[in-house]
């Protein structure tokens, strides 16, 4: 299907200079085999017989739609097309998947599937069953409401999406199909019947395109398309009209406050009209990679390597059929915040006001030949040229003449798109971060004003609340001590505490689909056994017995230094904040912050070595909420953030048994299963062997 022609002469190469942009490579893109079913259903043929191997990828062009007050309908009701068929269950259909060593996966607007070529009627009639006769078991849909549930607890925890969902309502507004939010209540809302009437409404063959690609003939390909999808029922489906959003006029400053951050995430962003196929698409190509879509762009040479604010800054323009969009930033440390916004106005204008370099040119569009070329050697990236020639009406030759119009552009045409696109007068400058930085970012605001937002998009009046007269962090984590033993005085909780010895608890989480048993053990005065284990196999565990302890697991064993000693000695003791006093801890009442739309008060706490954890305790229950603090790794600092919720009494004291945590860009959602007070324990369990 595809054949590149290129000559090259044996001669020294000079690797002291970016090579120039030579001619285009000849590229000969086969057209697929295509006909159309007698119920609208469009078929493509794409034949490789290189390998035993077969995909059929069946994708409906579902328009963009608002979901209202059920946004999250259309991924639901997608993941659920393969949680069984009216004759088999889903771990029937997985079963027989994994016999024939097939894979099939479901979306919202399709399904995938493939296989040896030998299996090819095996896999296409579990495809056709799955797709035209879904039973959308009520017990399959609580799993996956549950599962997304659980993502959106760890939101507050996670600044870049918080970032993502904010991004979305400043561009398009939430009455916009790219600018809907999904929210706890919305999943909730969701049911068996929502996802049957989204799937009788719009996965028709009529809107419908069934893609082959591999060791499949044209007409044996007809001849399955007919038999697993001809009967297939076609029906006008539903398409509403939506208007565009308004396109910024100044530049607006937007904040979203995430608690004891250390970083923010810094974007300047704003919708843009560019839709498939522009006129100008190669030159914006370029100007993208030169100005941000490459590590080698200026805006990572600036704030990366020249800065040394970041670990990589970006910038793109995404094309779309009905609006794209603009985006370019960085997560950034606090101090740099405001500087970070004026190095990447700075580089926008500098794109703007004068051309790029011939280096820069030439480099950009040697990439983009290798990385067109690369993709091409996939028979995937074949059909999706002819889908995309289809759904966005391109000329026949779009992607056949790709790399000879990109070998066009010129100096030029990269400085026009840069005036066209690039808008850092006309622009949103979006901050998810520390109220701290808030100052700093005035001076960008067309008006001086600056627009606050929660997580979800919503407006709020980002005003601070004054700290009552008289109170201080003592009394704060007094009373939350007093909260948690159910006590109305800190005798009666040192009292209740005493007689608590030890706590064990087991609590569950999810890492990349796998299941992680944590258990813990806490002995009073400071003894700790942690074990994180998997399928029955311990990969870390942590032990101190008070004096002396380490880690072992699948890096090998590692005993504590005498600093780690002497910080265990302190964070690893039993009801630490009845004991801050005597420990050496030093706390101090900062303010009243929101934390996932509740009033909290946040305490700063420094433990006797000097760490710093920043404490979120609950207004109206006097619990803690929330904690932040950081770790050195060799990457850099990491914020290490920790949700508190669904408290429970055990052994008389409540307890939370649900905790999110968020190490870096890793997330965890923890349950506690089980919680014993005063277990029988084994001394042994505490005991550290290094050999």
């Amino acid at each position: 299907m595809l054949t590149i022609v290129s000559c090259v002469g044996q001669h020294k190469i000079d690797r002291s200079n970016a090579p120039k942009a030579g001619k285009a490579p000849i590229i000969n893109i086969g057209t697929p085999t295509s006909f159309i079913l007698d119920n609208g259903l469009k078929v493509f043929v794409v034949e490789n017989h290189k390998l035993p191997k077969v995909s059929f990828q069946l994708s409906v062009n579902i328009q963009p739609m608002t979901e209202g007050d059920k946004v999250g309908l259309s991924d639901i009701a997608g993941e659920m097309l393969s949680a069984g068929t009216i004759s088999k269950s889903k771990a029937e259909i997985d079963e027989e998947i994994d016999f024939i060593g097939a894979n099939l996966t479901t979306t919202s607007n399709g399904i995938y599937t493939s296989s040896l070529s030998k299996h090819a009627d095996k896999v296409m009639s579990l495809m056709s069953e799955v797709m035209l006769s879904p039973a959308f078991p009520e017990e399959e849909l609580e799993k996956k409401k549950k599962r997304t549930l659980s993502g959106l607890k760890s939101l507050g925890s996670n600044a870049d999406a918080i970032a993502g969902r904010v991004i979305k309502v400043l561009n398009f507004g939430k009455d916009h199909p790219y600018g809907e939010v999904q929210m706890v209540e919305h999943v909730k809302n969701i049911t068996i019947e929502d996802c049957k009437n989204y799937y009788k409404t719009y996965f028709r063959p009529n809107i419908s395109y069934l893609v082959m690609v591999g060791d499949i003939t044209p007409v044996k390909a007809k001849e399955m398309a007919n038999k697993y999808f001809g009967k297939w029922e076609r029906q006008e489906v539903p398409f509403k009209k939506f208007d565009n959003p308004t396109f910024p006029k100044g530049v607006r400053v937007a904040f979203v406050e995430k608690p004891g951050a250390v970083q923010s995430v810094v974007k300047v962003i704003y919708p843009i009209e560019f839709p498939k196929g522009s006129e100008d698409a190669a030159a914006v190509t370029v100007m993208q990679g030169v100005f941000g879509g490459a590590f080698s762009s200026r805006l990572n040479m600036n704030l990366r390597e020249d800065k040394a604010y970041t670990y990589g800054a970006r910038g793109t323009v995404r094309s779309d059929k009905y609006i794209g969009s603009f985006s370019a930033g960085a997560s950034v440390r606090n101090e740099v915040t405001d500087s970070t916004v004026t190095q990447i106005l700075y580089e926008m204008n500098k794109m703007i006001a004068e051309n790029i370099t011939q280096e820069e040119l030439d480099r950009n569009v040697n990439f983009n030949n290798g990385k067109f070329a690369l993709g091409l050697e996939k028979d995937q990236t074949i059909a999706r040229f002819a889908l995309n020639i289809e759904r966005y009406n391109l000329p026949a030759d779009y992607y056949q003449n790709y790399l000879a119009r990109l070998q066009k552009v010129t100096l030029e045409d990269v400085n026009a798109a840069a005036k066209k696109y690039l808008k850092p007068n006309d622009c949103i400058i979006l901050v998810v971060g520390n109220p701290e930085v808030v100052h700093g970012l005035k001076q960008f605001d067309t008006d001086g004003k600056i627009e606050f937002y929660d997580k979800n998009g919503d407006p709020v009046s980002g005003k601070k609340k004054e700290l009552p007269k008289g109170l201080t962090a003592k009394k704060i984590v007094d009373d939350y001590v007093m909260a948690y033993t159910k006590t109305s005085s800190l005798k009666d909780a040192n009292k209740k505490l005493s007689k608590i010895k030890s706590i064990s608890m087991k609590s569950e989480t999810e890492i990349q689909g796998m299941k992680i048993i944590i258990s813990t053990k806490r002995v009073a005065p400071n003894m700790l056994s942690q074990e994180m284990s998997m399928n029955g196999m311990v990969m870390q565990k942590t032990v101190f017995n008070g004096e002396t302890g380490g880690t072992s697991g699948m890096e090998g064993k590692k005993a504590f230094t005498e600093e780690e000693i002497a910080e265990h000695k302190v964070s690893s003791v039993l009801h630490s904040e009845s004991k801050y006093k005597e420990l050496g801890f030093k706390t101090q009442l900062k303010s009243i912050e929101d934390v996932n739309g509740k009033e909290a008060y946040l305490v700063e706490v420094i433990d006797p070595a000097g760490n710093v954890e920043n404490v979120y305790f609950d207004v109206d229950s006097k619990l803690k909420v929330y904690s932040t603090s950081t770790q050195e790794t060799p990457q850099g600092v990491m914020q290490i953030t920790t949700e508190y919720g669904d408290y429970k009494e055990e052994g008389g004291i409540l307890l939370p048994h649900r905790l999110n945590q968020m190490f870096g860009p890793q997330a965890m959602d923890m349950e506690v299963k089980e919680i014993i007070i005063n277990d029988k324990i084994n001394k042994k369990d505490f005991e550290f062997d290094a050999k």
